[in-house]
């Protein structure tokens, strides 16, 4: 109850748009404070307490550990976990399963991990109703919840699930058929997103109507680190199933199997849209506004278009820590690479690329969705405490 109800208040943060960085003082566990410059300093809330905080999350933190030790002590393992749930490998025997670093051998020596039995999941399970704080109807039940979809939904017979996972909140969830071939849990039509209910054959879309087969409630696959991303399929839809794709490619090619054209938007640039909601944001296009009447102009509120540059694709001489191309919005992709970008920091202009492996100096080199799912594939999360992107 105080992690749902009462955290946010402790926690609470605003963030200070800046120009240039701001000295403040910083105190941790060490008894003496410290200094550092920062680009965008954060203000505490009016009931920010850090302490307090961190006590409410630590308890979940507690709840997992209790978790990993329950499952250890059985010899099993887990595939990932994340702020309050864990993937535990199990099969309906137990037996080991190839897994690259795993501490057992199969009988072909692949390295393999134990996987626990469904009966012993669900005794862990029962273990945990001791830990149930509610009493009454509430009260009735383990506070640790085997999800719905570790069952068929129209026979609701348990079933096997297989998972990927790259870091705790990249992963995706996926059956396997009699011949290996891989199909991710998902309730949405892969033609227009729009969700049908298992059991259905044909798209509940009257303007789709093609032939689906939804396997489960909901997507069981993770949007993180890719959101931000515009549909490169169509960038005026709010349809995320491309991301759905890009995750039936990295399990395919995982399990070893063919992709084939599987994808078809590797080599388009990978852009994001965000909002003018800072003077900091809104200060580059006072040149371009320049003389243009008030309904040509670039004003705030706008959504731009946003540019990611590839690792070494800077344009020469140019600050990276504080470079950040920007454009009009428009969703006409052909068009992105032919209109110049602006930078957010210095207001001059660019020309993007997709080609090449760096950038020269009125040229940068950016990322496209490929560059950006190889990267994704390959690169598990992380949090580095110096950098404007973490807190």
């Amino acid at each position: 109850m105080a992690n749902a109800a009462s955290y946010g208040i402790y926690a609470e943060m605003h963030r200070l748009e800046s120009e240039r960085k701001v000295k403040l003082t910083g105190y941790g566990i060490d008894a003496e404070p410290f200094t550092c410059r920062v680009a965008h300093p954060d203000e505490p809330g009016k009931y920010c307490f850090p302490p307090i905080a961190s006590l409410i999350t630590g308890a979940a933190r507690l709840m997992l550990a209790l978790l990993e030790h329950s499952i250890t002590e059985l010899g099993g393992t887990y595939a990932m976990e994340d702020t309050d749930s864990m993937a535990i490998v199990a099969t309906e025997h137990g037996d080991l399963v190839a897994c690259p670093g795993g501490c057992f051998r199969t009988k072909d020596g692949q390295n393999a991990v134990r996987a626990l039995t469904w009966k012993q999941v669900d005794e862990i399970s029962n273990r945990f109703s001791k830990l149930n704080p509610h009493s009454g109807d509430a009260g009735e039940g383990s506070i640790l919840k085997i999800e719905a979809h570790n069952r068929d939904p129209i026979t609701r017979e348990p079933r096997q699930l297989y998972c990927l996972a790259i870091s705790a909140k990249r992963y995706a969830l996926f059956l396997r058929d009699e011949t290996g071939e891989p199909t991710l849990l998902r309730c949405s039509c892969p033609f227009c997103g729009r969700k049908n209910k298992p059991g259905v054959t044909i798209c509940q879309n009257k303007k789709c109507a093609r032939s689906v087969c939804p396997n489960n409630e909901e997507g069981r696959w993770s949007e993180h680190g890719l959101g931000h991303l515009l549909n490169p399929i169509d960038p005026e839809s709010e349809d995320r199933d491309w991301i759905a794709q890009a995750w039936l490619a990295i399990v395919r090619r995982s399990l070893g199997l063919s992709t084939g054209k599987l994808l078809g938007f590797e080599a388009s640039p990978a852009v994001g849209r965000i909002t003018i909601s800072s003077p900091a944001l809104m200060k580059p296009w006072a040149q371009v506004n320049k003389g243009k009447p008030y309904a040509e102009r670039i004003k705030p509120f706008n959504f731009l278009l946003s540019a990611h540059v590839k690792d070494f694709g800077h344009p020469l001489g140019v600050d990276a820590e504080r470079f950040h191309l920007v454009s009009p919005y428009e969703t006409d992709s052909r068009n992105w690479l032919k209109k110049n970008w602006i930078d957010q920091y210095s207001g001059k202009q660019y020309r993007v690329t997709t080609t090449g492996l760096h950038g020269d100096r009125h040229t940068a080199r950016v990322s496209t969705y490929g560059d950006v799912l190889r990267k994704y594939e390959s690169s598990r999360d992380k949090v580095r405490g110096c950098t404007r992107q973490c807190v």
